[in-house]
């Protein structure tokens, strides 16, 4: 990509997720909760909690000493954020789209929570090199352009011996190979266009993009999620679980700078 489009295409991925704000997929059944009020949140948040299972395992990861200072890089309207906040860390979040900041700031004054929120760019992070303790981004830098920058700009602002988590979309996943087969979108919940970018990996990618990492364990996780509706519901716990460990639709990348 030229150097004249970039600034084009990183105001169009700001302009698609102002239309298709992160987390909502989860009020489908839910169509007239007013956007930002307690009751909003409050589903969002359980719907968080019961869906991505493996978030505990993210904050025992990151969770290395007492009230550490994470960035999570693509915070959305604050969820996961808030959920750090309420584990002792002390928190920023980035984000390239000013309408989930707003939301964000909505979510923490909500609940009594401290953080701070900050627009910008993955690929080009607004802080000095060795700022952060940890970093977390989930869902995210499969949206730039060039994810690998990202990933650099992250091990960049960690301090030495400083963690990271980091969830990439799977190539090799069933959720890939049905979308494809369907010949649908990953991220258009409502009627409309898809993401400008959307980057699948498999594991050998991931370990070339995070070759400058003294330690990356990867694991798979999520075979799929609210969007598959009563079907998530139908499948016995021990296949779900057994299916998301071989072909999940998460990589889940443990960093250690």
């Amino acid at each position: 990509m030229d150097k004249d489009s970039q600034p084009n295409i990183f105001q169009d991925i700001a302009e698609f997720w102002t239309f298709q704000l992160n987390n909502e997929i989860y009020l489908r059944n839910y169509p007239h909760i007013a956007r930002g009020s307690k009751e909003y949140f409050d589903i969002i948040l359980e719907a968080r909690r019961r869906f991505i299972y493996y978030f505990p395992a993210i904050i025992k990861y990151l969770k290395t000493g007492l009230s550490p200072n994470i960035l999570e890089v693509g915070c959305g309207m604050g969820t996961d954020a808030l959920m750090f906040a309420r584990e002792g860390f002390k928190v920023t979040g980035l984000d390239i789209t000013p309408a989930h900041l707003v939301l964000a700031e909505k979510l923490f004054n909500l609940y009594y929570a401290r953080g701070t929120f900050l627009e910008g760019n993955a690929e080009a992070l607004p802080f000095p090199d060795n700022t952060f303790d940890c970093v977390y981004s989930f869902g995210v830098l499969h949206h730039t352009p060039d994810t690998g920058k990202a990933i650099n700009e992250i091990r960049r602002v960690l301090v030495p011996q400083g963690r990271a988590v980091i969830m990439l979309y799977h190539k090799w996943s069933l959720n890939n190979l049905v979308h494809w087969i369907l010949q649908r979108g990953f991220e258009n919940a409502r009627e409309g266009p898809d993401s400008p970018v959307t980057h699948r990996f498999s594991r050998q990618e991931v370990r070339k993009m995070c070759g400058a990492f003294t330690s990356c364990r990867i694991e798979i996780e999520y075979l799929f999620g609210a969007g598959w509706g009563k079907v998530y519901d139908l499948i016995p716990r021990s296949i779900y679980f057994s299916l998301s460990r071989r072909i999940g639709w998460h990589l889940v990348l443990y960093l250690e700078k």
